[in-house]
């Protein structure tokens, strides 16, 4: 399958390949290879290819055709979070200004009961 033009190996294809991009497409190769999704002779090729590139660009033919994730999560998508822009997630308020709600009307209603009581 096509990158898409946004891809980071399209966009930054003469950027040098770091350990970590190499060892997250190892990674996913070792998972596609144990599920079955791609032969012996697909993974050494692509594992000569990911160990032998220099820049990101030298890894397109391999992520190209990297199956997708059988039931495995980008690492990005498992870390739970407020989205982008939020500093926290926000709370659903709601209840907690019912049960003030209620808690000062029966307060008022005591005080009033008492008022009552007290002067008449």
């Amino acid at each position: 399958m096509a990158l898409p033009p946004s891809s980071k190996y399209l966009q930054r294809a003469g950027d040098p390949v770091d350990e970590v991009e190499r060892e997250s497409i190892t990674s996913r190769l070792n998972g596609a290879f144990a599920d079955g999704r791609i032969t012996h002779d697909e993974y050494a090729h692509a594992m000569d290819v990911v160990y032998d590139a220099r820049t990101l660009g030298d890894l397109v033919p391999v992520v190209e055709r990297l199956p997708a994730a059988a039931t495995s999560v980008p690492a990005i998508v498992e870390q739970s979070g407020p989205p982008a822009g939020n500093v926290t997630t926000t709370r659903d308020l709601v209840p907690l200004a019912i049960g003030a709600g209620v808690v000062g009307v029966t307060l008022t209603a005591v005080l009033l009961l008492l008022v009552v009581l007290l002067f008449l």
